[in-house]
């Protein structure tokens, strides 16, 4: 059953519905963590072209355990003014204007829709919202963009649709998901919000720190079962003197995304003048 047809089709969306209503994804998450769901791991890795040289030698229980596959620690830009992407994905970037970000087909989010946090919000109007969308092929941890002190994390309860262009066409995904969001008190970008957004047959994230100081390119978590997304909010101050790298786009519902991977450098803070 295609993510199109669920999403597009009469019959699909009905189903999908169902599917969200009985908590049918519970049945096949607990399936993904058995030994039988072996047998999906080489085709998986076959349908999504995925160079599997960092793990060589490894071996999996299940297809979760092979989801949530761990490397040596990944290569990061040490140099403190730049800022590196937490993560592998595609990277979308937005200025936050008029209450108005991630102008997504068919859907529009402010930053309430994001954090329920009256307060927060405020902090970050006319600031810039980096999106980061995992792709199945994707290694699906997570690192610390830069060195901070993880203030607390908060957990909201949701849904868990696809994060596929297709589904945020249809439906207004960073709003109905589950998601997490992080308060990070930087030392080079000042105090970030960090939002991971929960996805289709993601039964949740594997945290390896809730709170207290972290370095840069220390693995904050994992997600586990499916691709997924993370986003930043910097605050305007930032985004004034934040120069982004020249990017390698590519089209998502009228939206420009870039190819990143985790610990890459993505852009460099000007010197305040």
């Amino acid at each position: 059953m295609s993510i199109d047809f669920l999403y597009q089709k009469t019959l699909g969306r009905f189903l999908m519905k169902l599917i969200m209503r009985t908590g049918m994804f519970r049945v096949g998450s607990r399936f993904l963590k058995t030994n039988m769901s072996r047998m999906l791991i080489p085709g998986y890795i076959a349908r999504h072209k995925m160079d599997m040289t960092p793990f060589e030698g490894q071996r999996y229980d299940s297809f979760a355990a092979f989801f949530a596959r761990s490397k040596d620690t990944p290569h990061y830009v040490a140099t403190p003014e730049v800022l590196v992407s937490p993560c592998d994905g595609l990277l979308a970037v937005f200025p936050i204007s008029d209450e108005m970000i991630i102008p997504m087909k068919g859907s529009r989010y402010r930053l309430d829709d994001l954090i329920p946090h009256q307060d927060w919000v405020e902090c970050y109007r006319d600031g810039l919202c980096l999106v980061f969308r995992l792709q199945a092929k994707d290694y699906h941890h997570f690192c610390c963009f830069d060195d901070a002190n993880l203030l607390e994390t908060h957990y909201i309860p949701g849904e868990l649709h696809s994060v596929q262009p297709i589904a945020c066409e249809a439906v207004p995904v960073y709003r109905l998901n589950r998601r997490w969001w992080s308060i990070l008190e930087t030392v080079h970008f000042e105090t970030v919000i960090q939002i991971e957004v929960g996805a289709m047959m993601v039964g949740g994230v594997a945290f390896a720190k809730e709170q207290g100081w972290v370095c840069r390119g220390d693995e904050m978590g994992n997600f586990e079962l499916a691709g997924s997304t993370i986003i930043l909010l910097l605050p305007p101050s930032i985004k004034e003197r934040l120069e982004l790298f020249p990017p390698s786009m590519k089209t998502f519902g009228g939206v420009a995304e870039t190819i990143v991977s985790l610990g890459e450098g993505i852009g460099v803070l000007r010197n305040e003048t």
